[in-house]
């Protein structure tokens, strides 16, 4: 083969092989979709699943890595909710009830609220639907067909929502749900009612037109105090001194509408008054005149009225002083404000009598005013008119502070001041105090 042959076979050779390669070219650009001459090649695609374990043999996962994307989203409490169904309906799990209790601050899953707005962290691209987990994964051929498996339900949800302060006792460990009924009654601050000296509902020595409360029971024990300074109007001479103590006992019971009340008191005298009473050692002490007295109201939101009658004992314990006493009985009335926001106004009156009685014969009357400026004060101001036929008159401004140690319980200082005062046993001021506490 001479030299122009060889020559003619290298160009053929050269023209083929381009040929070729710009078929190839072609049939690759021009392939229908899916098809390629080439061998597969690998991909990445995201899927919104949890990692599977039961993947086909054909899922081959590389470089795996979890991201997430965190939001929140509102929902309110409804009846019967607990945490553990709020996740349930987010999650599609009770497990991440803690979640949701941190994100809003629940330190007892146990008391969330009717109507309670929580803030639920749920991913900012799908609200509502529970944080979503995105798993990138490479795979050869075909995605995996088999679902990822759900997390087993094995535990017990969270105790529902209750009302009150009602006891709920739950566990982890597969004890049913107990629910304890028992909401405490909380009183409302112009509801809670304390007795006055006198055993009833009032303020110090003025009593309120309106009983304690329905199906009240109150116990109360006080202190008066005060140095005697006149005997029959005449002032004590320099150098004579006599005290006077009361330690009553009071036990009240109110229904809707009435009200009983118990007076036992325990006094106690200490005279040295040899010029004006003509004792040098007037010490005398025992039970004082018990007294029941018993009130009938009738009230709405803004006043009551109240009528009422009462006896009283006398002991004859007592030696000193006047000690003409027999049964007396009195009758009385009372008129109350019953302001939402402010204070309150009191008038009340009354009329003792008794065969003999020279102790407690003859008529009373009261005014007060209490004003409220927190839940913790009370304070209140009377004006007290007493005048006894054959024991004398008086006239007393008494200013007084309550303090309410807890809902039912309360602590009374008082100091009632002689604008004028002839009695028996006359004084220029009184220390009162009283401990009380009603159920």
């Amino acid at each position: 083969m001479n030299k122009r042959h060889h020559s003619y076979l290298l160009t053929g050779f050269l023209v083929f092989a381009l040929a070729s390669t710009a078929m190839g070219q072609y049939y690759e650009n021009q392939a229908p979709e899916g098809y390629s001459m080439a061998p597969p090649f690998e991909h990445e695609e995201y899927v919104d699943a949890l990692p599977s374990v039961n993947a086909d043999s054909s899922w081959v996962e590389e470089n795996v890595e979890e991201t997430e994307s965190v939001g929140y989203q509102t929902y309110t409490i409804k009846k019967g909710d607990t945490l553990g169904s709020i996740s349930k309906k987010f999650f599609g799990s009770t497990q991440r009830w803690k979640e949701i209790a941190k994100a809003n601050g629940i330190s007892n899953a146990a008391k969330i609220k009717v109507g309670q707005v929580l803030e639920i962290p749920t991913t900012q691209s799908e609200k509502g639907q529970g944080t979503t987990y995105r798993q990138r994964t490479r795979y050869i051929s075909s995605p995996p067909t088999t679902a990822p498996a759900q997390a087993p339900m094995n535990s017990l949800p969270l105790p529902p929502v209750t009302q009150g302060e009602d006891a709920v006792l739950y566990s982890e460990s597969g004890l049913p749900q107990i629910i304890l009924p028992g909401e405490r009654v909380r009183r409302n601050k112009k509801d809670d009612n304390h007795v006055a000296f006198n055993g009833l509902t009032g303020l110090v020595n003025t009593f309120a037109a309106y009983p304690l409360g329905e199906n009240m029971f109150s116990t109360a024990f006080g202190m008066v105090w005060n140095k005697i300074t006149r005997r029959d109007g005449e002032r004590l001479e320099n150098g004579e001194d006599a005290d006077f103590w009361e330690f009553p006992i009071l036990m009240t019971y109110a229904g809707e509408n009435f009200e009983v009340a118990f007076k036992l008191p325990f006094e106690s005298y200490d005279v040295f008054a040899p010029i004006t009473y003509n004792f040098r050692d007037g010490s005398d002490s025992g039970m004082g005149d018990a007294q029941l007295r018993l009130k009938f109201s009738s009230q709405n939101d803004e006043m009551a009225s109240c009528l009422g009658l009462g006896a009283i004992f006398p002991t004859s314990d007592i030696t000193i002083g006047n000690t003409e006493n027999n049964n007396a009985w009195e009758v009385f009335a009372g008129l109350s404000s019953k302001r939402k926001e402010g204070g309150n106004i009191h008038l009340n009156g009354g009329y003792q009598a008794g065969d003999g009685n020279t102790t407690h014969e003859g008529v009373f009357g009261n005014i007060g005013f209490d004003y409220a400026p927190n839940e913790s004060f009370t304070f209140m101001g009377e004006i007290n008119f007493y005048n006894r036929i054959n024991n004398g008159r008086s006239t007393d401004l008494t200013l007084g502070l309550r303090y309410h140690v807890k809902p039912g319980m309360s602590l009374t200082l008082a100091s009632p001041i002689a604008l004028s005062n002839d009695m028996f046993f006359g004084y220029d001021y009184r220390l009162q105090g009283m401990l009380q506490y009603h159920y």
